[in-house]
C-alpha cells in the first residue's frame, strides 16, 4: 500500500491519541464478559469466544504503563488481525479513521515500556502515536499465550 493511500484507526486510552493501520482491523465491538486468564502474560486480561475462535483479550492500559481501570460498558474492544494470531484490545473510545500523507508521519522509536510505534502523526487535535501490531506480543509472550490457551481450552486447539 502507498503511502499517501494509508488509512489509520484513530483511538483513544487515557486521553492520549492511538492508531494502528486499518487494514488490520476486523471489527469494533461494545465490551464484553471476559473469561480470566490467571496463568498468561499480565497484560492480558483473558479471552473471549469470538465466532467460535478463542481470542486473548490486551488490556493496553496495562501494556502502556496507563493506571488500571474496570472495563466499563461504555469501552470498545478493537478486533486485530496480527501475524500470529487475532487480538483484541481495550481502548476507552474510538474516534475514527484518516488519511495522513507521508509527509504528516514522523519516525518513531520505541517508547512506553518498549513497545514499538511506527511513526508519530501531528494534527490540529494533537499527537497520535501509529501503533506496529507486528510487536504487541514478544515472541515468548506468544509462546505463553498459545500454552496457556491450549491447556485451559484444548477443545479450541490452540486458536
Amino acid at each position: 500500500m502507498a503511502a499517501d493511500s494509508l488509512e489509520i484507526f484513530i483511538f483513544m486510552i487515557e486521553g492520549q491519541r492511538f492508531a494502528i493501520h486499518l487494514q488490520s482491523i476486523e471489527q469494533v465491538i461494545r465490551a464484553q464478559s471476559i473469561t480470566k486468564l490467571t496463568d498468561a502474560p499480565g497484560f492480558i486480561e483473558g479471552v473471549i469466544d469470538y465466532h467460535g475462535e478463542l481470542v486473548a483479550v490486551i488490556n493496553l492500559r496495562s501494556r502502556l504503563s496507563y493506571p488500571l481501570q474496570d472495563i466499563k460498558i461504555d469501552d470498545r474492544f478493537i478486533i486485530v488481525k496480527t501475524p500470529e494470531r487475532k487480538l483484541i484490545l481495550i481502548v476507552d473510545e474510538v474516534e475514527g479513521v484518516i488519511s495522513p500523507t507521508a509527509e504528516d508521519l514522523k519516525n518513531s522509536k520505541e517508547i512506553n515500556g518498549g513497545l514499538k510505534y511506527l511513526n508519530i502523526l501531528r494534527d490540529d487535535n494533537g499527537i497520535i502515536l501509529i501503533y506496529d501490531l507486528e510487536n504487541v506480543l514478544s515472541k515468548s509472550e506468544e509462546i505463553e499465550l498459545k500454552k496457556v490457551i491450549e491447556t485451559r481450552f484444548p477443545e479450541y486447539n490452540g486458536s
